[in-house]
């Protein structure tokens, strides 16, 4: 098979799965797009911690993960709810696996393990690990004056995202993040049938250490990468057949959208830092090792 076969082939097995992710991208910009209140939502992350943090963080956007964040660092919630967030949150690779009939089984087994594990690992995290945090009760705090102009900008660029366009109109933000998801799976895609050509897929399993233990270690750390392309290509390898379940699973518990960019950002302890990373690696380690030892 020549180049331009490889791509015509490439094109063939995922032109489909555009008119798909537009539809997944138009429903998500409604929903992202309605003006609500954030005061429930705030004050359910206090009360009802893990639990509810796990359910947020299975819509499919980042912003959960960006909200999460910030509140931790203001110590507005407890550690337990900020990591059942980011072990739910999918990033992208919910609207890809929704684009792939063929992917529904895997779609609903990673949601409800994604939503039970974020609630485990959350409440074993401020109940037996850290079960003395103190939080700042948003019924408790005074209110502030802020100059309407620097709150504004502070939230824009608090939870901005590279990969939504909300300066645009619905219809257009929504083809622009198609495009922009379908390009990276078209080049993924690409990538692994060039190199079964040129090298065989034999190798290219030895490569990706196939059925190795070592596999959802190095998923789970290429979920760190904090890229929605990260998400892409661990869905697209287990498309392919070239990544286990349990290694997709590990790659997705630890791809915490920008959360961990904001706790940098906003200068969080290094401690908590340290302790949110270790607990994403930990919790990514031992499951994706778990499914590939069932």
């Amino acid at each position: 098979m020549n180049f331009i076969d490889i791509i015509l082939d490439t094109i063939h097995d995922t032109w489909a799965m555009l008119p798909l992710l537009y539809i997944t991208y138009c429903i998500l910009e409604v929903f992202e797009r309605k003006n609500t209140q954030d005061d429930k939502l705030f004050f359910g992350l206090q009360k009802l911690g893990p639990i509810l943090g796990a359910i947020v963080g299975l819509i499919p956007q980042c912003g959960f993960s960006i909200l999460a964040a910030m509140l931790f660092v203001q110590n507005n919630i407890t550690l337990g709810t900020l990591v059942s967030v980011m072990i739910a949150t999918s990033d992208e690779a919910i609207p890809i696996l929704i684009s792939n009939p063929k992917m529904y089984s895997s779609l609903l087994g990673i949601l409800g393990l994604k939503l039970a594990i974020a609630i485990i690992v959350g409440l074993f995290t401020d109940h037996v690990l850290f079960r003395h945090q103190k939080i700042l009760r948003f019924e408790d705090m005074e209110e502030e004056d802020y100059d309407e102009d620097e709150y504004e900008e502070e939230e824009n660029s608090g939870s901005s995202c590279p990969c939504c366009y909300p300066e645009y109109p619905l219809w257009i933000s929504a083809l622009l993040r198609s495009l922009k998801i379908y390009v990276f799976i078209f080049i993924t895609s690409f990538v692994l049938t060039l190199l079964m050509e040129c090298i065989g897929e034999k190798t290219l399993s030895m490569i990706l250490l196939q059925d190795n233990l070592f596999q959802p270690i190095i998923a789970a750390l290429f979920g760190f990468i904090p890229n929605c392309a990260a998400t892409v290509v661990l869905t697209q390898l287990y498309t392919a057949g070239e990544l286990s379940f349990g290694s997709l699973l590990a790659g997705l518990v630890t791809n915490a959208g920008l959360g961990l960019i904001v706790m940098i950002r906003y200068e969080a302890r290094k401690k908590d830092i340290l302790r949110t990373i270790s607990i994403l690696f930990i919790t990514g380690v031992i499951v994706g090792i778990g499914f590939m030892l069932l």
